[in-house]
């Protein structure tokens, strides 16, 4: 990791199945028979009751995708003195809907200015609860809640109906997660999937792992680590620009990135940030005693010696998916007075947000590093169904998104830069591939890669997982059988898409 840089503060979501008890300013009070005053696109509502909904509701029948309701110019304006928007909200249907909630303020000039918040409504009761004080624009910036001038609620499938509560504004604390709650889905989750209950810190390497993984969403649909970019144009420099990162040398990769999920009421503990205490985020941080140091197991020994050991990066990667929170930490290590780190870094996994620019992370890049990683559970369903990381030894002295942060001195027009996204070539021959490096190839063609930190030329992480077998074969594939593309941006491909809901 090169060149740290400050770090993104990044907003609450949670899903939860019962209202949270605190002081409110209701926004919108339905069951006093006022209705949202906006609409876009064909959207039904009207007053009704139900059952598991007190007093009068609101049900809203979307008959398109992309229709969506709310409220202009909100009664209540400035938001500064709360700490949530929440609702209760009822959904019908035997499978779970998704929504996108979106705020628009005083400093909402573009898409990048305002709040969308992806939201998986789960079949049944939920109430959404989102942290006011910890929200981010898209672009990651602070919003401008003195002046709220609008916000709404769109659904992405037609035909849908949703009945919902009071609109309120929660001026008391922020309530937890309850402990050990089964239908807690801070992050997104995969279509029909729901997050398996679990009880304690659970490793990379196990089967009760693989099922979380399989269930989850590592960011939207639409975040560039989740984009297939099969069908984008070849930049017009791809030759030239791989050609700088020895086109002979074979693909490589790392056993090296570990991980461990927490359940929502894993205790927290402070961490001391030794290099970099002004460019982190604050804790306290779910650390759990099982932490994975990069590397172990493979490195061999035992974990609480490993632990404590010096050298080498030493990352530490801790997925919370109860609260959609990932954790990842750069030269850690235990010691007689507790956990210390380099640098910590703290992800939003149900948003699009990047650091601001000129920002890195605890890769150079600014990237998160998880959702890179090759796991065994997507190397076991054939296909690794995200981007991977890279790392080559020179880059350019410049970024592209979705990276906010270069890591060189070198301007030379020919070199990669941090997020440069690339690809295997089409006509490239997998069938003699053992299945799992098979799985990585077919990701390299429809998801690509990211040059994401200075390293080893042609280099990929891959869980340190005994499981894995056969990616020694990747050898075979060498830099030249790569080439760059041209990537989409911020505000189009399938981000773009989003803009037409509105």
């Amino acid at each position: 990791m090169c060149m740290i840089g400050r770090l993104l503060f990044v907003s609450t979501l949670i899903v939860v199945p019962s209202a949270l008890g605190i002081a409110q300013d209701t926004v919108v009070p339905v069951r006093n028979g006022v209705l949202p005053n906006d609409t876009s696109g064909p959207v039904r509502m009207e007053l009704a009751a139900h059952p598991r909904l007190s007093g009068r509701c609101l049900k809203v029948v979307y008959l398109k995708g992309g229709s969506s309701f709310g409220q202009s110019y909100t009664r209540v304006q400035d938001w500064t003195q709360a700490t949530q928007f929440q609702v209760e909200v009822w959904n019908p249907l035997g499978a779970v809907v998704d929504v996108t909630w979106t705020l628009r303020h005083a400093g909402s000039t573009s898409f990048a200015k305002r709040i969308d918040k992806p939201i998986q409504l789960k079949s049944g009761s939920n109430t959404i609860a989102l942290a006011l004080t910890r929200l981010k624009n898209n672009d990651g910036s602070r919003p401008d809640l003195s002046h709220v001038k609008h916000w709404y609620i769109a659904c992405s499938r037609p035909v849908t109906t949703l009945y919902f509560g009071d609109f309120q504004l929660a001026k008391g604390k922020n309530s937890p997660v309850p402990s050990g709650a089964s239908n807690v889905t801070g992050c997104l989750l995969k279509p029909g999937a729901t997050l398996p209950d679990f009880k304690r810190s659970l490793l990379f390497n196990t089967a009760a792992a693989d099922r979380i993984m399989s269930a989850i969403q590592m960011f939207p649909k639409n975040n560039p680590w989740n984009e297939d970019i099969s069908e984008r144009p070849v930049h017009p420099n791809s030759r030239a620009m791989i050609a700088t990162a020895q086109p002979n040398r074979h693909l490589y990769f790392n056993s090296d990135m570990g991980f461990v999920i927490v359940p929502p009421n894993q205790p927290r503990v402070d961490v001391k940030v030794v290099a970099y205490p002004d460019e982190s985020d604050p804790g306290p941080f779910p650390i759990p005693d099982n932490a994975p140091i990069e590397g172990w197991p493979l490195t061999g020994g035992l974990l609480a010696t490993y632990q404590r050991a010096v050298g080498g990066d030493r990352h530490l990667i801790v997925l919370e998916p109860g609260r959609g929170r990932l954790y990842e930490f750069f030269n850690a290590r235990r010691t007689d007075s507790g956990w210390q780190a380099a640098q910590a870094s703290t992800f939003d996994v149900t948003t699009n947000a990047l650091r601001p620019q000129g920002w890195t992370s605890a890769d150079a890049a600014g990237l998160p590093i998880l959702p890179a990683v090759i796991r065994y559970d997507e190397l076991q369903r054939g296909m690794v169904e995200h981007a991977m990381r890279v790392t080559v030894r020179r880059t350019r002295r410049a970024y592209i998104y979705p990276a906010t942060h270069f890591a060189s001195r070198d301007s030379n027009p020919q070199l990669l830069r941090m997020g440069e996204r690339l690809r295997l070539r089409r006509d490239f021959d997998e069938s003699g591939f053992p299945s799992h490096a098979r799985a990585v190839l077919k990701g390299l063609k429809k998801y690509g890669m990211l040059v994401a930190d200075n390293g080893v030329n042609w280099c990929l992480s891959v869980a340190p997982d005994r499981r894995i077998r056969g990616l020694e074969s990747l050898k075979r594939v060498k830099g030249r059988d790569f080439e760059v593309i041209i990537p989409t941006g911020p505000e189009s491909g399938p981000r773009g898409a989003r803009q037409s809901t509105r």
